[in-house]
């Protein structure tokens, strides 16, 4: 018991530490975060002339998002491509950043579970006491499970 309770108690504590490095990373952000997804895309006008009927196509920047339950896009002009992509990938990596946090604050408490289980002694150690009994109305069918 003592080898594996050590274990879990260093586990946590290498949970701790990954806990604090996420949240180092999120405290680290200045923004602006732009929610969205910065993309380009290429056209052609339909104009008999241009250059576009050549190959040369028009290639337009815009921002696209959920809105909703859809899916809006925003042109970005010119002026403002770096800042939109520069603010959608730093929105991206925020995003990460929590999903880890997530990801290692479930484990903590699972492992919390597991290191309070491993240290748990019945009481009285011959007869310890049985599970706590079901409250609250009767299930249809008249009878309580494990009664």
């Amino acid at each position: 018991m003592a080898k594996h309770t050590s274990r879990l108690r260093q586990r946590l504590a290498q949970l701790g530490e990954l806990h604090q490095r996420q949240i180092g990373l999120l405290l680290q952000e200045q923004g602006p975060l732009i929610r969205g997804s910065f993309g380009s895309r290429a056209r052609l006008c339909g104009e008999p002339n241009c250059r576009c009927t050549r190959g040369e196509r028009h290639e337009s920047k815009y921002l696209a998002a959920s809105d909703a339950g859809r899916m809006r896009q925003v042109h970005v002009p010119v002026s403002d491509e770096v800042q939109v992509k520069d603010g959608a990938e730093r929105y991206r990596g925020f995003r990460e950043a929590r999903s880890r946090l997530a990801e290692v604050a479930k484990e903590e408490l699972a492992v919390v579970d597991q290191l309070g289980d491993s240290l748990r002694k019945p009481y009285p150690p011959d007869d310890p006491l049985p599970p706590p009994r079901r409250r609250g109305r009767t299930p249809k069918g008249g009878r309580r499970v494990g009664r």
